[in-house]
């Protein structure tokens, strides 16, 4: 029984620690956010002023200079770039070759439609030559 009490006492005790150390670093957070990085922001408001100019846009979407000095990865990304606008260019022109065999056949088919209707008609067939008249009797001696 003096177990019992002694296992729920140091249950109760932990437990008692785990809240005051999560409370803690609740309360560190809540500070640390007050100084946050400026390196980690995505977003900063322009002013008016830098909003009109193009510079102040391009200036800040530029490459960091680590990545510029990676020729090697800029060169991928380069061959990446036109390997993808070869691909556009190559589906592009598979769709416009399908679009036009899917016209031609429309166009075929459209024709053996005629032709089935047109099968068992006389009046498309030609007449046929008439007959030379035989010869009469027996030629003259």
């Amino acid at each position: 029984m003096k177990r019992a009490v002694e296992i729920r006492n140091l249950f109760l005790g932990l437990c008692i620690l785990c809240l005051l150390l999560s409370t803690s670093l609740v309360l560190a957070q809540e500070d640390d956010d007050s100084a946050a990085d400026p390196a980690e922001s995505t977003i900063r408001l322009m002013g008016a002023a830098e909003a009109e100019l193009p510079e102040a846009v391009t200036k800040e979407i530029m490459l960091p200079p680590a990545a510029v000095e990676n020729s090697a990865a800029v060169e991928r990304a380069e061959r990446g770039s036109q390997k993808a606008n070869e691909n556009r260019e190559r589906r592009e022109n598979g769709l416009s070759r399908a679009d036009e065999a899917r016209e031609h056949g429309a166009e075929m088919a459209e024709q053996a439609r005629k032709n089935r209707e047109n099968r068992g008609r006389f009046e498309d067939r030609p007449t046929p030559p008439d007959r030379p008249e035989p010869p009469k009797g027996p030629p003259d001696k």
